[in-house]
């Protein structure tokens, strides 16, 4: 598995030998491992992969869910640490999960992470949006279908909104609260970390503007990269996806850095 210390919170891919680097891929809202193991499997060889699993989801469904971002960032940070060992990580994230991972970076800081990638979401900070997570279920529910996360055939089956509206009640309330409170402060605060921004040259959530956004987010080296596909990358083009991520090091990193 190439893991120094078993977690529940980190789910691997199985390959022969550690690589020397753990790359960690943060789901979207709601979301469990499943949404990013495609993703993973590309990028094994290359790092140590391990998709994120927060509570309130899959093996962890009995689990109270996280909704204040500073207390889930400071135990993931914690966790996270243990997880690598003596490994330099690198981290990505997939829409909601790229503001939770760069909260990580900030918390651990350029002498533990290699680099931020970060896909189809603005960067934090950068956008105001008046709050769903506490909408009545019609409202809230079309706000994810058009965020991406819920395809709109699936509003009609309750019995499977019952079990997925927990989580993505959560992790909205907890993306929500606090991005409005970035932007209304101006307290996002850059990481010492190469950053990459991924968007979809087909996601209509999102304005290539706004992944540029997330060159202020940095005081290291930032490029922004557009791919064939739509906003769920992982899902659509996690081979493109992967070989940008690969990429990070070769073209953002110094070479002693490598």
């Amino acid at each position: 598995m190439g893991t120094h210390t078993k977690s529940r919170w980190f789910a691997g891919v199985p390959q022969q030998d550690t690589t020397g680097t753990a790359c960690y891929a943060f789901p979207h809202a709601g979301a469990g491992v499943t949404t990013v193991r495609r993703l993973c499997l590309e990028l094994a060889g290359t790092f140590d992969a391990y998709a994120v699993r927060l509570p309130g989801r899959e093996s962890r469904v009995g689990e109270p869910l996280e909704t204040v971002m500073a207390d889930l960032a400071d135990k993931l940070a914690g966790e996270l640490a243990d997880h690598a060992g003596d490994r330099p990580v690198v981290l990505y994230g997939h829409c909601a999960g790229s503001t939770l991972a760069y909260e990580v970076a900030r918390r651990l800081g350029p002498a533990r992470v290699q680099a931020l990638v970060a896909s189809s979401h603005p960067a934090p900070g950068s956008t105001r949006r008046e709050p769903t997570w506490a909408l009545p279920r019609p409202e809230f529910l079309q706000q994810v279908v058009r965020d991406g996360y819920l395809p709109e055939q699936l509003l009609a089956n309750e019995e499977l909104l019952d079990i997925v509206e927990p989580a993505l009640r959560a992790d909205y309330e907890l993306l929500e609260a606090h991005e409005l409170k970035l932007y209304e402060s101006g307290t996002a605060e850059p990481v010492a970390v190469p950053t990459v921004a991924v968007y979809g040259r087909e996601d209509h959530t999102l304005r290539p503007a706004q992944a540029e956004a997330w060159s202020a987010l940095t005081t290291g080296p930032f490029r922004a990269v557009a791919l064939p596909g739509g906003h769920d990358l992982p899902g659509s083009n996690p081979s493109g996806l992967a070989a940008v991520i690969r990429d990070t090091r070769s073209q953002l990193l110094p070479a002693a850095a490598r």
